[in-house]
C-alpha cells in the first residue's frame, strides 16, 4: 500500500481522523458538589446517620469493584483526556485517537493474506534486518503453515534445494530458478499458479495510519467539510493474488476558508480474517468548531493497520537438465490490511492542540 501520509504531514507519532460514521459520545462531566447546609444534627441522630453513610460507602465500593471486574482489556474504554466543548469533542494526542479506534475498528496483532498482496504494499519497501527485529523468520514460516494451509508443505520425494530462500529486501523479488527476470508477483499470478502456494504473514507495527487531513484552523472558528471515501474493489483480480482494493478519499470545505480541499488515494489488502469488506462512504457533512486558544483540524485515519512481515511462496520446478526440486522463498514486505470487521474504510477525527 502506498504510504498513507498525504495532504498534511503525519502527526505522531501519528490515521486514524474521523467523520460521523463512528460517533463519539460526549464525555461525562462530574456533578458539581452541593453546598453544605447550616442545620445541625442532634446527638441522638448522629450515630444512625453515621451508620447509614458507612453502609452507603460500602455499597458504592462494592458496585465500583463489580463494574471494574466486568471490564476486560478488549472492552474497557480507552483512557482519554479529549477536550469536550459543548458536544464538539477533540482529541489532542495520537494515543487518544488510537484508543478510540481500538474500540470501533479493532485490529489483530498478526494477520495472514492468502495470495500475493498485489495491493496495499508500502512502496518504500522494507529490509530483512528491520523485519527480523519484530518478526523472526522461523516464527513466520510456522505461521504460514498454520494459517495458509498445506500448500506450503514440501512434497515427499522431491529434493529441497536452497530453502528457505531468504531475500534481503522488498526489492529483491526476482526468481532465479525461472529466469527472464520473473518477479514474485508475476510468478504468483501465473495461470497455472494459485493462491494456495503464495501469501503474506505479518505482525502489526502501526495502527490506523493518517491517510489525509485538513489544514489547521486557529480558533475560534467554525467550519463544515464535506467528506467522502469511495472504495474500488479489484474486479479483474488475477488468480494467485490477494483480495483488496483502492480507496479514493476527498474533503472540501463548504465555504471559502484556509482549505481548498484535497483528494488522496491508497490501496489495501484483505486478510484471511476479514468478515466485513470495505464499502464506499457516502458524502456527508463533518463540522469542526475550534475553541479559543486552540488549533484544530480533521484527521482522516484508515480503519486498518500496517503489517510488517514476509511474502512467502513455494516453488516446484522440474528443470530440463536435472531432477525436480522445490523451495520456500521469503521476501520482506509491509502491507496495509483493513480492520477485519469494519466496513467503513476510514474515520475522521477532530484534533486540536493549544496555541
Amino acid at each position: 500500500m502506498s504510504a498513507p501520509n498525504a495532504g498534511k504531514p503525519d502527526r505522531h507519532d501519528e490515521p486514524d481522523r474521523h467523520d460521523k460514521i463512528d460517533r463519539h459520545d460526549k464525555l461525562d462531566r462530574p456533578d458539581e458538589p452541593g453546598k453544605t447546609g447550616k442545620h445541625r444534627t442532634s446527638p441522638r441522630r448522629r450515630a444512625p446517620r453515621a451508620a447509614v453513610l458507612a453502609a452507603a460507602a460500602v455499597v458504592t465500593a462494592l458496585v465500583a469493584t463489580s463494574l471494574m471486574s466486568d471490564q476486560t482489556p478488549a472492552t474497557a474504554g480507552p483512557s482519554t483526556t479529549a477536550a469536550d466543548d459543548g458536544g464538539n469533542t477533540f482529541y489532542t494526542t495520537d494515543e487518544e485517537v488510537v484508543g478510540l479506534l481500538e474500540q470501533t475498528a479493532p485490529l489483530n496483532q498478526k494477520e495472514a493474506i492468502r495470495g500475493y498482496p498485489a495491493l496495499g504494499q508500502d512502496p518504500r519497501g522494507v529490509t530483512l534486518d528491520a523485519v527480523e527485529q519484530i518478526y523472526p523468520l522461523d516464527q513466520a514460516i510456522q505461521d504460514v503453515k498454520d494459517h495458509l494451509g498445506t500448500g506450503f508443505e514440501f512434497e515427499p520425494g522431491v529434493e529441497v534445494v536452497d530453502s528457505p530462500d531468504i531475500r534481503r529486501s522488498s526489492s529483491d523479488d526476482l526468481e532465479p530458478w525461472l529466469g527472464g527476470g520473473m518477479s514474485a508477483k508475476h510468478y504468483c499470478g501465473m495461470d497455472d499458479s494459485n493462491s494456495s502456494d503464495c501469501g503474506f504473514v505479518g505482525i502489526l507495527d502501526q495502527k490506523y495510519p493518517t491517510v489525509q487531513s485538513t489544514a489547521e484552523v486557529t480558533g475560534r472558528a467554525k467550519l463544515t467539510y464535506k467528506t467522502q471515501a469511495t472504495v474500488g474493489r479489484d474486479s479483474s483480480q488475477t488468480k494467485g493474488w490477494s483480495a483488496g482494493g483502492k480507496v479514493s478519499t476527498t474533503f472540501k470545505p463548504e465555504a471559502p476558508g484556509p482549505d481548498a480541499g484535497g483528494e488522496f488515494n491508497f490501496s489495501y489488502s484483505e486478510s484471511t480474517t476479514t468478515t466485513n469488506r470495505w464499502t464506499s462512504m457516502v458524502e456527508q457533512d463533518t463540522e469542526i468548531d475550534v475553541p479559543d486558544s486552540s488549533v484544530g483540524w480533521l484527521d482522516g485515519r484508515a480503519n486498518g493497520g500496517w503489517y510488517t512481515g514476509y511474502i512467502v511462496y513455494k516453488i516446484n520446478l522440474t528443470p530440463a537438465d536435472g531432477p525436480p526440486k522445490q523451495k520456500i522463498v521469503a521476501i520482506p514486505a509491509r502491507v496495509l490490511i483493513q480492520a477485519p470487521g469494519k466496513s467503513a474504510p476510514m474515520t475522521w477525527v477532530k484534533r486540536d492542540s493549544k496555541k
